[in-house]
């Protein structure tokens, strides 16, 4: 009996868990801000409550985690509205490099070593401190690189050339199986599928892993069983 409810109550908490997880947003543990962190590890230390003694009421671990979600959303909120509210529980970002030259007094206040600083310019594929204009240490603990306009990658548009919008890759096969609306979507039909088939020397749909097209005509076929994919 003891071990059912157990069951019970670890199905009901995981569920709470996962919708208050949803609430809070899809960010990654490294992209979360300091409170959306502490309240993250306080529900999955509330969440074991319950757990850790079955004769206590599911409630004792429900209650806590509710009142937390309903504390942080609140909190967003006052964030939204409040800039000094958001500084006093997030922080403020602090500039690293400016101008090419490293802040020493920024980096001891913050406690970033010289070769955490490197490390993170390097991640953001940066080696050479000429280059940067400003590197920004965010209140998530992420870097933000700002190289000069002379060191940013060509465009396009820096280019003054026009380009045509592929828009989203539309997958069409997708594991042996036709997605009949997607096809619909792109104004296509599967006769004009399987022409893109033969042209590749692939028989059957049933061979095909992943086949997708784009508003351009860019076509991504992968067969099964296979490393590479054919274009």
């Amino acid at each position: 009996m003891q071990l059912l409810r157990l069951a019970g109550y670890t199905a009901v908490l995981y569920l709470i868990v996962v919708v208050a997880l949803r609430l809070l947003g899809k960010r990654h543990i490294g992209d979360m801000q300091p409170s959306e962190f502490v309240v993250t590890i306080l529900l999955s230390e509330m969440a074991t409550i319950p757990l850790q003694d079955p004769e206590q009421p599911l409630i004792n671990g429900i209650v806590p985690i509710l009142v937390l979600l309903a504390y942080e959303l609140l909190l967003s909120f006052g964030f939204i509205k409040s800039r000094l509210l958001w500084r006093l529980f997030e922080g403020k970002e602090v500039i690293l490099v400016r101008q090419g030259a490293i802040d020493e007094r920024a980096l001891r206040r913050n406690r970033v070593t010289l070769n955490e600083l490197f490390e993170m310019l390097r991640l953001a594929g940066y080696t050479d401190l000429s280059q940067i204009q400003y590197a920004i240490f965010e209140t998530n603990g992420q870097l933000s690189v700002v190289p000069y306009e002379a060191h940013k990658a060509a465009t396009p548009f820096s280019l003054s050339v026009t380009v045509r919008e592929p828009g989203l890759p539309q997958i069409l096969i997708s594991d042996g199986k036709i997605m009949p609306r997607k096809l619909q979507k792109l104004g296509l039909n599967e006769a004009w599928l399987q022409a893109e088939l033969s042209s590749r020397g692939i028989r059957s749909v049933k061979d095909v892993f992943v086949f997708t097209r784009d508003d351009c005509g860019n076509v991504y076929c992968a067969e099964k069983e296979k490393r590479g994919g054919r274009f």
